[in-house]
């Protein structure tokens, strides 16, 4: 019986857990930038810098502030440009980095996975 309360218990943790895409919009701005209200509430990012970095390894550095980290174990995000994916996984509030290369430096969307 133990055993059946702990998977349920388990079970329902899991389905908590949810995901959701969003539209970004985010070009290359080199000052932060305010997310709007929505789309803070959602993913929990209120703002976000994106700067060419001239790196000897990468080209491009995403900053973001989380608000509000959306899952109980932390949250990964999923920038999309029009040619890749970048993840990033965060387990506290605060500023976070992302360093890529790309050939399109314009973040779409931004999903996150609640852990």
């Amino acid at each position: 019986m133990n055993i059946l309360l702990l998977f349920l218990s388990l079970l329902q943790l899991i389905s908590a857990a949810k995901s959701g895409t969003y539209n970004a919009g985010w070009p290359v701005a080199g000052t932060w930038v305010a997310t709007d209200t929505v789309f803070a509430r959602e993913t929990g990012i209120d703002k976000y810098r994106f700067t060419k970095a001239d790196g000897i390894i990468y080209t491009y550095q995403l900053d973001i502030n989380v608000a509000e980290v959306q899952g109980s174990f932390g949250s990964t995000y999923v920038f999309y440009d029009s040619t890749d994916e970048y993840y990033l996984t965060v387990f506290t509030r605060g500023v976070h980095t992302v360093n890529f290369n790309t050939q399109d430096p314009y973040i779409l969307q931004v999903k996150v996975v609640e852990g």
